[in-house]
């Protein structure tokens, strides 16, 4: 039985060609969209994250201060004593905290993921599409 709908080799090559070339088009825009929310996602947290450590630097020095103050009057500490006390606390505190921020740094991802994937399967497609022509 013959092909209804004949075509030639080179015409089979043509059309995978344009296939490959619109499949990295559509790749490369992938890569660039996602890398660009991500990089909006990254502004936006170093914005927000660096006000809010400006607030809470002034917040916390308030606050330390007034400890500070109380453990000085009416505990009746010596002022300096007062002082250590408080600065071990905040030094005690402060490696708690760079420890739990060192751990969430495996989670940062740097490659976009999904684009990595689509070009994954864009390759297995395009051998499958190339080992299954028939010259």
């Amino acid at each position: 039985m013959e092909n209804p709908h004949p075509t030639s080799v080179a015409a089979l090559l043509q059309g995978l060609l344009d296939d490959v070339r619109s499949l990295i088009g559509q790749t490369v825009r992938l890569a660039r969209d996602e890398i660009q929310l991500e990089r909006q996602k990254v502004i936006t947290l170093i914005m927000r994250a660096s006000i809010g450590l400006a607030m809470a630097l002034m917040t916390s020095l308030l606050l330390l201060l007034m400890v500070v103050h109380v453990l000085h009057g009416p505990l009746g500490l010596p002022l300096w004593a007062s002082y250590g006390l408080v600065g071990l606390c905040c030094a005690l505190m402060a490696g708690l905290l760079v420890s739990s921020a060192v751990s969430l740094g495996p989670t940062l991802r740097v490659w976009p993921r999904r684009t990595l994937h689509s070009i994954k399967e864009d390759v297995r497609w395009i051998k499958e599409q190339v080992l299954s022509i028939k010259i």
